[in-house]
């Protein structure tokens, strides 16, 4: 799209090398409405655009002046306003060619519309390209994408939420799961459990499939013959709702990508914190945690301490590398290197002048990864998450009296917190007492607890008797090294090196506090559990005969909800758009079509695409990315959701829900 949707200019064809340098850019200007913005700036900064060819970028809505000789490129959602501005551009001469990129398909009463309006003011000449690019939603990960409806969850289980309402959401993540299909260039088998909005997503995604694959005229996912290996192990999509599993949004996290998103709460791939110096004043500081960055990349998902290890020795390894560098150029500092006389510089010096810029980007990411480290030390400290993750870890050895003591605890000073740790309490202990849930409660409104967020929780369990839980560590969910056992495994080795890094830490950030944080932080490591939605997503991808009976075993023996999961589960609708009948494909009620492509074939699907409508997070993505790699053979899965939501967001959800919610 920014090389004005010529291929041959990312491909390096010789078929423009006669016309056009594929190494000089065409400058142009890009404007994007808010949504598209965001889909941008999740992936590409300032400098890519500019690598890109963009010199300015505007929003549609702002006011803009004119850039003749200029051509612009526009993506924007399909909207009547967007059309319309697009028209009063064209008539005001803004630019000289219009390269019109919508996010997904253009309904064909707006491109008249589109058409009647230029017509009119003679400037449909200017008009260059019309795409439809089906690139309405957000890939803040590789393997992750959202689709940026905020508050979903709410407005699904809201009152005041209109059939017409519900109706008009359900379309918006039906289009944009095809626009993720088709990036995908996939046509997946699809399953949900029934009864829900999954449900209505999965089926109307199978229509808006079928309707695409069979009666258009160009089908957008027709692939090549170099593609025939693809086609014959397609993906499965599996569609969920967030009720069934809360706990995941609530828990505490000890990885770093999670924390960060928890505490800062991540959003187009950037967070801002609140500092304060050495003289007591606060700065509000915005970084970038992009995948172009190494060391973010390697390090997202790993346990907070040994991201700790991986910072000490990154920033060791950079000191090493400038040292000789400096010393080769005989400066006192790699800021003094970049004035060095090339000419009189030896070979070798040169080289190192032309390492320069790699190590000034890394030095910048060090520093950053340093900066988050030493807030996130701050604020497990004075929340004391590390006791937090530690408890929700053995939430099996937890009694009301340990969940009590920790709700009067002065020192958990965060009431969300407390909160958080009751809620996955009871969503744990389905045969929790009246009396002693009614405890607990009473200690939290004693700690000055917002309990609406509760309060609905009850109302939900009550209204759908729908039991929730989260994953408790044992053998049987995690395997070898679970448990309490396995979640401190290998740590007296990790303490070791946590406890001696500090200082050096300290002297690389001029921190002097560092050093008191570190020591104040247990070192835990995160056992190797199964998440609900990760249990569910490895009985749909094993295609067990009985189709939704193999998942409702594996919920039901992995303690993840009991008979209320089974009730939850007892039967999916399973769907191919590519199947000429329709029917379900894999439930024990099916009377038309096979089973599933796995189950048919007597193997499991090596590819899947999960969806979760209602919200999801890192933890869930992470807990996925680790079932996929330790899986034999490896397998590949996508995670998705309508938006990415951290506690505290989910929290408020739930409690705007109470109010709007008669008891």
């Amino acid at each position: 799209m920014l090389h004005l949707n010529d291929e041959s200019r990312l491909t390096g064809s010789p078929l423009a090398a006669g016309t056009e340098d594929q190494n000089t850019p065409i400058w142009k200007v890009l404007v994007f409405d808010s949504f598209c913005r965001d889909i941008v700036s999740t992936v590409l900064r300032v400098n890519d655009l500019r690598d890109n060819g963009i010199t300015v970028h505007m929003l549609l809505e702002a006011q803009r002046t004119s850039i003749p000789d200029v051509p612009a490129v526009y993506f924007m959602q399909p909207k009547p306003e967007n059309i319309k501005r697009l028209a009063e551009d064209l008539a005001r001469d803004l630019y000289e060619l219009y390269y019109v990129n919508f996010s997904s398909s253009l309904p064909r009463t707006l491109l008249e519309e589109f058409a009647v309006q230029t017509a009119a003011s003679g400037t449909s000449h200017q008009i260059a390209q019309v795409y439809d690019q089906y690139l309405n939603f957000l890939c803040p990960e590789e393997n992750m994408f959202s689709l940026h409806f905020p508050n979903t969850f709410e407005s699904i289980h809201s009152p005041a939420m209109t059939d017409t309402a519900i109706s008009s959401l359900i379309d918006r993540i039906v289009l944009a799961l095809f626009s993720v299909l088709l990036t995908l260039k996939t046509v997946p088998t699809i399953c949900a459990p029934r009864g829900n909005a999954a449900e209505m997503v999965a089926t109307r995604l199978d229509a808006k499939l079928r309707e695409h694959i069979m009666n258009s005229r160009q089908n957008l996912f027709a692939e090549g013959v170099e593609d025939i290996v693809a086609q014959s192990r397609r993906p499965v999509l599996v569609l969920l709702d967030r009720d069934i599993d809360l706990g995941s949004m609530l828990m505490h996290s000890w990885t770093y990508q999670a924390l960060i998103h928890d505490l800062y709460n991540i959003r187009l791939n950037q967070i801002s914190i609140t500092q304060t110096d050495d003289a007591g004043r606060k700065a509000k500081k915005t970084y970038d945690l992009s995948v172009s960055d190494s060391f973010w990349a390697n390090n997202a998902a790993l346990p907070f301490p040994e991201v700790a290890i991986g910072i000490d020795e990154a920033s060791n390894a950079f000191r090493r590398e400038a040292d000789e560098i400096t010393r080769m150029g005989g400066v006192g500092s790699l800021d003094e290197v970049g004035g060095l006389d090339m000419g009189a510089s030896t070979k070798q010096l040169q080289r190192a002048i032309t390492s320069l810029p790699e190590l000034t980007a890394r030095k910048a990411s060090i520093d950053m990864h340093m900066n988050i480290a030493t807030s996130l030390l701050d604020s497990i400290k004075d929340r004391q998450l590390d006791v937090l993750f530690q408890m929700e870890e053995q939430m099996g050895r937890q009694t009301k009296a340990t969940i009590i003591e920790a709700i009067n605890d002065p020192e958990k000073k965060d009431l969300q917190d407390k909160l958080r740790l009751f809620v996955l309490f009871m969503l744990a202990n389905e045969g929790l007492r009246q009396s002693d849930i009614d405890e607990c409660e009473a200690a939290l409104r004693a700690a000055g607890c917002d309990m609406a967020p509760l309060e609905y929780i009850h109302k939900l369990r009550s209204l759908n008797k729908m039991s929730s839980s989260i994953a408790s560590p044992s053998v049987g969910a995690g395997g070898p090294g679970s448990g309490p056992s396995g979640a401190m495994s290998g740590s007296s080795d990790l303490l070791g090196k946590f406890s001696s890094i500090s200082n050096r830490l300290a002297g690389f950030t001029d921190s002097s506090s560092l050093g008191s944080i570190f020591s104040g932080v247990r070192n835990l490591l995160p056992s190797r559990k199964q998440l609900p939605v990760t249990r569910i997503v490895e009985s749909a991808m094993a295609g067990k005969p009985g189709g939704a009976g193999g998942i409702r075993s594996t919920v039901a023996a992995g303690g993840v909800g009991g008979g209320g999961a089974s009730r939850v589960f007892e039967d999916f609708v399973h769907l191919d758009p590519k199947q000429v009948r329709r029917g379900n494909l894999a439930g024990s009620n099916a009377t038309a079509g096979p089973r599933s492509q796995a189950a048919s074939e007597g193997g499991s699907a090596q590819e899947a695409i999960v969806f979760v409508i209602g919200g999801g997070n890192y933890i869930e993505y992470q807990n996925l990315m680790e079932f996929a790699q330790h899986s034999t053979p490896r397998k590949h899965i996508v995670y998705g959701s309508t938006d990415i939501v951290s506690a505290s967001d989910f929290l408020a959800q739930l409690s705007r829900l109470n109010q709007s919610t008669p008891k």
